[in-house]
C-alpha cells in the first residue's frame, strides 16, 4: 500500500494518538442494531503502512512493513462502502495539501449505507458556527474534580509510559467480577499524576447513577454517557453552550475507548439529565449547565490484569449515594493525550 507524502507527514503528526488495541474486542462490534443512523460517527484505531518520502513502504530488518496508528471515523460513501476519514485529536477531518480529505481503507464493514448525515459547521474549539457562544452555566456549589494533574512525590519515578499492545483478534476486556476475583492480576503502582488523573475520572459527578457497567453491552448506559459527556466538555473549557455532536461523540470515545452506539437517540428520553439535550436539527448538543461535585474516590490499589493494558482499581467512595466502593477496569492507552486511560467497566458496591 502506497501513499503520498502528505500522507506521510499526516501519519508522523499522528503517532501519538494511535492505539491499534482500543478498537473493539471485535472490529465488527462497532457495528450496532440500526446500521449507520443508529451508531452515527463511529471511531476507531487502525494501523497503516508507513511510506518514505519517494511513497515507497518502510520495512523493518525482517523485510515486514513499517506500521503506525492512526485515529479514524468510519463513514458510508454513495456507492455503500464503509471508508475511514482520519481525524485528528480535535476530530476535525485530516486534509492534505491540496484540501483533499484524507481516508485509508477501512478495517470495518458497515451492514447499512443508512440516511446521508447532517453537516454542521464546526470550529476547532467545538462550536457550531450557527450557534452564539453564550457559555454554559456553571455549579454553584463545588466544581466537579476535572484537573488531571498533580505534583510528584518526592523521589517519585513516573509510570512508565511505554507499554506493549497485542494483536486486536487478542484483545479481551475482562469482567469486572472476573477481575475482582482473579488470582493471577499482580499490584502495580501509579505516579501521583496518573492516580490524579484515575480518580478524576472515577469523580464525574453522577458516575454511580449505573452500578453497573461491562465493556461488553451493547450500549454505553445513556445516564453515565451523559454525565461523562458534561464532565469533558467542562475539561476542554470552552466558552459556549453547544456543540456539534461529532465532538461530543469523539469526547465518549476517549472515556470509555468505544463508539457510545444510540447516545444521541437516547439522551433526550432515557438518560434522566436535563443539563445536555441532543439538538436533531443541527446535529448538535446542547449542554446548559455543569454538573457539581458529588462522590469522593480515595483510590487503594491498582493491580495489573494483563492481556492488552488493563488494570483493576479498587477505591473507596464517599457521598455516593448507598455506596463506599468502587471497582474500575481501566486501560492505558493513548487516545486522549491528557488522560492516557479509558473506563472500559465499573461496579459500584455497598
Amino acid at each position: 500500500m502506497k501513499k503520498s507524502v502528505a500522507i506521510l507527514l499526516v501519519l508522523t503528526l499522528l503517532m501519538t494518538m494511535g492505539f491499534a488495541a482500543c478498537k473493539s474486542n471485535n472490529a465488527n462490534e462497532l457495528v450496532e442494531e440500526g446500521g449507520l443512523e443508529a451508531a452515527d460517527n463511529q471511531f476507531g484505531i487502525q494501523d497503516v503502512e508507513v511510506t518514505d518520502k519517494n511513497g515507497e513502504v518502510v520495512t523493518d530488518k525482517k523485510g515486514k512493513p513499517v506500521t503506525t496508528e492512526v485515529q479514524v471515523r468510519y463513514e458510508v460513501d454513495k456507492k455503500g462502502n464503509t471508508i475511514a476519514v482520519v481525524i485528528d485529536s480535535n476530530g476535525e477531518d485530516v486534509t492534505d495539501k491540496k484540501g483533499k480529505v484524507v481516508t485509508v481503507k477501512s478495517d470495518v464493514e458497515l451492514t447499512t449505507a443508512g440516511k446521508k448525515k447532517d453537516k454542521t459547521t464546526t470550529k476547532k474549539n467545538g462550536k457550531s458556527d450557527k450557534t452564539e457562544a453564550t457559555g454554559t452555566k456553571k455549579a454553584d456549589t463545588t466544581k466537579p474534580t476535572k484537573t488531571t494533574t498533580a505534583k510528584a512525590q518526592e523521589d517519585e519515578e513516573p509510570t512508565d509510559k511505554e507499554f506493549s499492545t497485542i494483536p486486536i483478534s487478542k484483545d479481551k476486556v475482562p469482567k469486572i467480577d472476573d477481575a475482582i476475583n482473579s488470582t493471577k492480576k499482580k499490584a502495580v503502582t501509579f505516579s501521583s499524576q496518573d492516580q490524579q488523573i484515575i480518580k478524576s475520572m472515577l469523580e464525574v459527578p453522577g458516575l454511580y447513577d449505573q452500578d453497573k457497567y461491562e465493556n461488553s453491552e451493547k450500549e454505553i448506559p445513556s445516564n453515565i454517557a451523559a454525565h461523562v459527556a458534561i464532565w469533558m466538555v467542562e475539561r476542554e473549557g470552552f466558552n459556549t453552550k453547544s456543540y456539534a455532536a461529532s465532538t461530543i461523540a469523539l469526547y465518549l470515545f476517549y472515556y470509555f475507548g468505544k463508539t457510545a452506539v444510540n447516545f444521541k437517540q437516547n439522551v433526550n428520553e432515557k438518560s434522566g439529565n436535563s443539563n445536555i439535550v441532543y439538538n436533531a436539527n443541527s446535529d448538535s448538543f446542547t449542554v446548559s449547565a455543569f454538573e457539581s461535585k458529588q462522590q469522593d474516590v480515595t483510590i487503594q490499589k491498582i493491580e495489573f490484569l494483563g492481556n492488552n493494558n488493563y488494570y483493576l482499581v479498587t477505591a473507596s467512595v464517599k457521598n455516593a449515594g448507598k455506596y463506599n466502593k468502587v471497582y474500575a477496569i481501566i486501560q492505558k492507552n493513548k487516545l486522549d493525550a491528557s488522560l492516557g486511560f479509558s473506563v472500559k467497566a465499573l461496579k459500584w458496591t455497598k
